[in-house]
């Protein structure tokens, strides 16, 4: 049967969730902005049931980590870029610890504010298979801007456009690695605007990489996850991360 436990993996509160049968690979799945990992249990089982053991990091000012006013504007510009970074940040050693204790495949998956993460993470560290990133940004300088022109404020300070592109995928991906990213996005959302994934892909065409790169734009889907989002997800996964037992 599914087994689901409350664990901390590299100082992080996570839920895991094990497979009915053994797993064919491990999937790490990021929730969105101002969720929390119990609000990604269904998610996290759906994934479970494709035969991956999957784990959901809690991310930073979220579930039993503290509490922010999420969608006070002044909150979301001043802690927005900060939750992502740290979460970034813990991943590495969150898949270091998952791999040292069973050496299957990693692959990534977050929507929303959880999709930027899960760039980030395959960007930055090697031994992650793929990403499928729903309803967010792989251009996140692009995206900073993007954001700063809407809500009327100044342009990013050399400090704060490096500490994002630090982490930025794409500035990160290395070419040399044989990574796969899939991006799943609703055409009309207003929430992340479909335009910085699209700057994304073209210019990820000018480069010379090995990595595999796949765009889906969804007609009529604003900011949420659809079946044919998950379906694609799903394919995606077979392909880059799930072993044959």
């Amino acid at each position: 049967m599914r087994i689901i436990n409350e664990c901390t993996i590299a100082g992080v509160p996570c839920l895991q969730i094990d497979p009915y049968l053994p797993p064919v690979g491990t999937i790490i799945l990021y929730h969105g902005w101002g969720s929390n990992i119990r609000d990604y249990l269904f998610f996290g089982s759906m994934i479970s049931d494709w035969g991956y053991k999957v784990v959901i990091p809690e991310l930073p000012h979220h579930g039993e980590r503290g509490n922010l006013a999420y969608f006070d504007t002044v909150i979301l510009q001043q802690y927005f870029w900060s939750v992502v970074i740290q979460a970034v940040e813990e991943a590495s050693t969150i898949v270091t610890d998952i791999l040292n204790t069973n050496d299957q495949p990693v692959g990534i998956i977050g929507n929303s504010a959880g999709g930027f993460i899960a760039g980030g993470v395959c960007a930055t560290n090697s031994n992650v298979n793929s990403a499928v990133v729903m309803n967010a940004s792989c251009a996140w300088l692009r995206s900073e801007e993007t954001f700063r022109e809407h809500d009327g404020r100044s342009p990013m300070s050399a400090i704060e456009a490096e500490n994002i592109r630090k982490y930025d995928p794409l500035f990160n991906i290395d070419a040399s690695i044989d990574q796969a990213f899939l991006l799943l996005h609703g055409k009309e959302d207003t929430t992340i605007p479909i335009e910085s994934q699209r700057y994304f892909m073209d210019r990820m065409s000018v480069k010379d990489i090995q990595a595999s790169l796949k765009f889906v734009e969804y007609a009529g889907v604003n900011h949420q996850i659809t079946l044919g989002m998950l379906q694609e997800a799903k394919e995606w996964m077979e392909r880059y991360v799930h072993v044959e037992q």
